[in-house]
């Protein structure tokens, strides 16, 4: 008879361990939940140490991946982390980038920490507008995708501009010449901007 009552708590314990699912944001932080819904734009979820309480709700876009009780795992974003997404977007703007008033220099970006610096450079290889610096973690509002004619595309980001230690709100401007690369440059930006907001 006693050894039952000592078997009943380890099966409930073994039961509520194992039913755990895991969510990862994008921002590195990590979740243990009970999963509700997955709807088109939101996860519905109750906190794993509070299954009687509130029921939570997070964006798609927030998440990375969910790992399901099962094991499964389920990714949301494309990147795994910050540096990844860096790297695509310097590479898209290096490859696609023009310069928004003469089509015949090319655009170099880097990343310097959260910031982004991009500049013309003219057919000697000369970098032009040096040290302006655009802060990708702080945006305050991404614009659509803006078609011109000549399949040129703008991309219209209202952030914080750094130039010569003075910092100001301003719009940076990014022309492509490949509209699928605009679009990725635009969605890897937004992702850049939860990756780096913390919890």
């Amino acid at each position: 008879m006693k050894n039952k009552n000592y078997i009943l708590p380890l099966l409930c314990f073994s039961t509520f361990y194992f039913c755990q699912d895991k969510i990862s944001k994008k921002n590195g932080h990590q979740l243990d939940a009970k999963i509700i819904e997955i709807g088109p734009s939101n996860i519905i979820y109750k906190e794993l140490d509070n299954l009687d309480g509130p029921t939570r709700s997070l964006d798609r876009s927030e998440i990375f991946q969910i790992t399901y009780n099962n094991g499964k795992t389920e990714v949301f974003g494309k990147y795994s982390n910050t540096n990844d997404v860096k790297d695509f977007i310097v590479n898209k703007i290096n490859e696609f980038g023009i310069d928004r008033d003469d089509d015949h220099q090319k655009l170099q970006a880097k990343f310097e920490g959260d910031q982004i610096e991009i500049n013309s450079i003219n057919k000697k290889g000369k970098v032009l507008n040096e040290d302006v610096f655009w802060d990708l973690s702080k945006v305050i509002k991404f614009h659509n995708i803006s078609a011109r004619k000549n399949n040129v595309y703008y991309l219209n980001i209202v952030t914080y501009k750094t130039e010569k230690s003075k910092v100001e709100i301003d719009k940076l401007v990014i022309k492509m010449t490949d509209y699928e690369a605009a679009v990725n440059v635009l969605e890897a930006m937004k992702d850049l901007q939860i990756m780096l907001k913390k919890d």
